[in-house]
Parts: structure tokens; sequence; C-alpha cells
């Protein structure tokens, strides 16, 4: 991935030299002209190759069904976008398929509510890291939420297994949807570079005798190692609780 934004930044640089300079009128630079143009991809994600396209900052439309970018930009730019689909647009190595795993973890200022659910095993070395960082006395496992995805595709999934106990011994259901735009594998075969992971969660908080719900949101770029365990978000519930959402990562051949 590093390599790609480099060979892009490298087409993007001598940009700056071809501007010339536009005479002001009322001292206002008019704006250069622009043209447009389809391109009809043949092997590239029309959403992934867009997303890096953006370096050029011209106005690129994707369409994923017609496999095609729709491209207004300026002479020079165009050039450029077009020689760079050249350079992507070409056989690669089979899509993977990439296992994402969410974890969604509360801390808490004293002891453990009755009936959360402890964190995993597996996640003991974060929850470690966790009380080193945070004054937090204790950890509960709120959910987990598992999605498979295709590296260059989007994704989402919804759970409702999470739940908040109530005085009266009912639970009220916190409601989480994870997206991803998109996933793509590093040189080295083990980075994933998870683009536009977006998590809301609609969680019930104790207001007086009741629950309200409280919107959380979450939305970030991330690198991470496959078996890595990465806190990837902390999220303010109240002031004695908070939300950390943890990810972990396998490629699936």
């Amino acid at each position: 991935m590093k390599r790609v934004f480099l060979a892009l930044l490298l087409i993007a640089l001598p940009l700056a030299a071809q501007q010339e300079v536009s005479p002001l009128v009322n001292n206002v630079k008019p704006a250069p002209a622009t043209e447009q143009k389809l391109f009809v991809l043949k092997y590239a994600d029309p959403m992934a190759l867009s997303e890096l396209l953006k370096v050029f900052h011209a106005g690129i439309v994707p369409n994923r069904d017609m496999r095609v970018l729709a491209v207004d930009a300026t002479a020079p730019t165009m050039a450029a976008i077009e020689d760079a689909i050249k350079r992507l647009d070409v056989p690669s190595a089979a899509p993977a398929n990439v296992d994402l795993t969410v974890y969604l973890v509360v801390g808490h200022e004293g002891e453990n509510p009755a009936g959360s659910a402890p964190v995993p095993k597996e996640l003991d070395s974060v929850v470690t890291q966790l009380k080193n960082a945070f004054a937090f006395k204790s950890y509960s496992l709120l959910d987990a939420l598992e999605l498979r995805t295709r590296t260059g595709q989007q994704a989402s999934t919804t759970s409702s297994g999470g739940a908040v106990q109530s005085d009266g011994g009912g639970t009220q259901p916190v409601i989480t949807q994870l997206r991803i735009g998109a996933a793509g594998i590093g040189s080295d075969g083990a980075t994933i570079h998870i683009n536009n992971l977006n998590a809301n969660i609609r969680m019930p908080v104790r207001n007086g005798n009741g629950f309200s719900d409280q919107n959380l949101g979450l939305s970030t770029d991330i690198d991470i190692k496959e078996g890595q365990r990465v806190v990837i978000g902390r999220l303010g519930i109240s002031k004695d609780q908070a939300l950390f959402l943890v990810m972990t990562v396998k490629i699936v051949p």
C-alpha cells in the first residue's frame, strides 16, 4: 500500500510545476478549466481505486456496478490520473478473505455490574494495558462482532447481542453497527489496512429510574498486523464508565 501511495505522489508532484499563473479579475483568481472523462476498469475495484486517487484532489465518482470512474479535473491532473489508472488497473493476486473481530469492552470505576460477562482470556494483555493507562477498576465484555470481507470490498454487520441489566432483572439491548470501506493487505503480507471503519453503538444509559439511549460513534482508518489485539477507540458512556473497542484480524486464504 505504501508503494502505491509513493507512486501516486511521484505522479502528482510534477503537476505543481505545470500550473500557469492566471490573471486576477477583481482580485479573484478564476477557477481553472476542467474536463470530464469516464474510465472503464478491467481489474481494479472502483471504490478502492477512487480512495487512492484522492491524492490528486480531483472530482472522482466511482460506480462499482458499472466498474467505472467518472473524473472531473484540469487537463494536467487528468493526464496524471489516467497514467495512475493504467498502472493500477492491472491483474493482481486473487482477493483474500479477511476476518475481523471487534470486542466491545466496558471499563467500570467500581466492580463489574451483576450479570456482566467476563472479558475473554485472549484479551488479558489488553486489559492489563488498559488498567495501566486508565483508572477503571474492572472490565467486562459487552459484545463481540465478527465480520468477514474480501480485500478491496465494502462490508458491514449489525449485532444486538449486547445488553445492559436493569434493576428489575430485565435487560436493555445494545445495538451495534459495524462497517468498513475496504480492507487491503500490505506488501509484508501480514499488515491489514482497514479503510473508513465506522462503528455506531446505540447504548442504553441509566437515567433516573429508567434508561435513555446514547448514540456512540467511531470513524477511523487503521493498520493492524495479523494476530494483534489493538484498542482502536475509547468512547465515554458516563462519568464512571467508558467503552473500548478492541480489534483483531486474520487473513484467510
